[in-house]
């Protein structure tokens, strides 16, 4: 049962970090990974417990171990792999497109490789490249982990609902190929009119430049689109120079705060995106130093492993310390687990996987 307090460490320190800032990425990865490992925990002392009650219950336990975990696991394997077929089936060949296939088959070969190392030991494979495998397969595998803790970790971000007074929404612009917004974009839109409608005095914030292969400014179109679903033209502020969601934040925080009149308190402001973007961009407006809380847009369920899968690796780019500081923990674990002193250790360690 000690291994339970590990966890619950982990959570209460993300809590205390998530309390005072919501928006915190570090707070919000230790808590995900602190819950999620209790709940593997849990899961684990369950299964030893149910194991030692009666054979029928040993039976059972074998039965989930051997085949139900790797018939799940398996399946999720395959689902990435076949999303990737669906990806480019809709939305054409891309590299972004191969990325849940690329997941997939990562996870189908990095896993039972991991366990296979484990089981053989250093005996049948040089020590330096023992050591390399070792060392390259549990960085792997702890970054897809944390990936699954990302995700709870947007879900959660997501789930907390707004019910305070809105002044302003801005809404994120995305590619476009005319004047006309295509369904990733409308349905920002429509997210925004959504809350709108709940905050009549509130003001619309159309954020987004033109690329070098847009015939308008993101923004333009989006103001179009809004005055045709008859919000009222005052209503709406544009800012069409942003080509990045930070200087989208950066820029709409200056136009806002130009507009803003009232000077006894600080406006409410939301910002409507996809809900596979909320948190990357609630996190640039904290980088912005724009007090802000996302709204997430439903996506297509087949687009959003690939997007989910990309923002991981974008978050992974935006704070590279802590991307180091994970490949540093994975090299100075190994290096500690091959000491002669965690001998016995690993020995004890190969005869439960075995």
């Amino acid at each position: 049962m000690q291994l339970v307090f590990v966890p619950i460490i982990f959570i209460i320190i993300g809590i205390l970090i998530l309390l005072k800032e919501r928006r915190s990425f570090v707070g919000g990865m230790i808590f995900a990974f602190g819950g999620l490992f209790l709940t593997l925990t849990l899961l684990l002392l369950g299964l030893l417990k149910l194991g030692e009650i009666s054979s029928n219950s040993s039976t059972l336990v074998i039965v989930i171990v051997y085949a139900l975990f790797p018939l799940l696991f398996l399946g999720v394997c395959v689902f990435f792999v076949i999303n990737t077929h669906t990806m480019q089936t809709k939305e054409g060949r891309s590299v972004t497109a191969k990325l849940s296939a690329l997941v997939g088959i990562n996870l189908l070969i990095a896993v039972p490789a991991f366990f296979y190392l484990l089981s053989v030991g250093a005996s049948k494979i040089p020590m330096w490249l023992f050591s390399i495998l070792i060392f390259a397969l549990l960085s792997d595998l702890l970054f897809s982990f944390l990936f699954t803790c990302y995700l709870f970790y947007s879900w959660m971000y997501q789930m907390i609902p707004i019910k305070k007074k809105v002044d302003y929404i801005i809404t994120l612009g995305s590619g476009i190929r005319s004047e006309e917004v295509p369904p990733l974009l409308k349905s920002r839109l429509d997210k925004a009119i959504e809350y709108y409608y709940k905050n009549p005095h509130a003001k619309i914030v159309v954020s987004g430049g033109q690329g070098v292969d847009e015939p308008v400014s993101e923004a333009f179109a989006m103001k179009k689109y809004l005055l045709s679903q008859q919000i009222p033209n005052n209503q709406i502020l544009v800012e069409d120079r942003s080509t990045t969601t930070l200087k989208n934040m950066t820029f709409s925080k200056k136009i806002i705060f130009e507009d803003w009149k009232n000077t006894d308190y600080e406006p409410t402001i939301l910002f409507s995106t996809n809900n596979y973007h909320v948190l990357r961009g609630a996190l640039y407006a904290r980088k912005a130093h724009l007090k802000a809380e996302g709204i997430g847009a439903p996506t297509a369920l087949y687009f959003l492993p690939t997007a989910l899968i990309r923002e991981y690796i974008a978050l992974l780019t935006q704070y590279k310390w802590f991307t180091s500081s994970m490949i540093l923990f994975c090299l100075l674990f190994v290096i500690w687990s091959l000491l002669p002193i965690q001998s016995q250790n690993y020995e004890q360690l190969l005869y439960l996987i075995n």
